[in-house]
């Protein structure tokens, strides 16, 4: 089984050390990165995509709320646990409610805090594979789809379904080039100029050009 990732943000050089201690005797965790803020933090799960993010509230220049809060947009499987002082309790409200799945109260004991990280690590796991589960509907779909273009574009099909298909399939990411060209002249006939302006802009960006204004 792989190792979950961790990420542990803390602005305390000495907290630092001492959390990635707790964890460096259990062998299914990795910590792949250390930082000193929330900016740097989400600067790491960007790069690394850890499975679990380990968050202190208080941080300079970014904050872990407002860390946390962000972390969807650059890591969305990452799932994100809070650390703080007693004297919190409010702001550990808000984290909960910003998505957080665990929370430990300073100061913890080693036991308390693997014990946490566990939990965390148990509900990353199945955020993973429900990532890897709609990953694998995704590519059946889009699958399915070149085939029902495919099979459009071979009896010269051109009317409302069959620009339907052909629409859904020129908006997918790894849509072929070539592919898109074919479709591009049907639109033209067609005379849908706005989905023929799409389709000519993603042909751009695939090919390396920039999109036209």
């Amino acid at each position: 089984m792989t190792n979950l990732r961790v990420l542990i943000a803390d602005d305390s050089a000495e907290f630092r050390k001492s959390v990635r201690m707790m964890l460096a005797f259990e062998r299914d965790f990795d910590v792949v990165a250390v930082a000193r803020d929330g900016v740097e933090a989400l600067e790491m799960a960007r790069s690394l995509q850890p499975d679990v993010a380990i968050m202190d509230i208080n941080m300079p220049r970014m904050d872990g709320l407002t860390a946390i809060r962000l972390m969807p947009r650059v890591s969305t499987s990452t799932v994100c646990m809070i650390m703080s002082s007693e004297a919190e309790r409010d702001q550990l409200r808000q984290a909960m409610a910003a998505g957080v799945r665990e929370y430990l109260i300073k100061p913890f004991t080693p036991e308390e805090f693997v014990a946490g990280v566990r939990r965390v690590a148990a509900q990353a796991t199945e955020a993973r594979q429900k990532a890897a589960a709609a990953e694998a509907q995704q590519a059946e779909r889009d699958r399915l789809l070149l085939q029902l273009v495919n099979s459009y574009l071979k009896t010269g099909r051109m009317d409302d379904e069959a620009a339907k298909a052909y629409a859904a399939y020129s908006q997918r990411p790894q849509a072929d080039p070539s592919l898109l060209a074919r479709l591009a002249e049907i639109f033209c006939a067609r005379r849908e100029w706005r989905t023929l302006r799409q389709i000519c802009e993603r042909m751009e960006r695939l090919e390396g050009g920039q999109p036209r204004n």
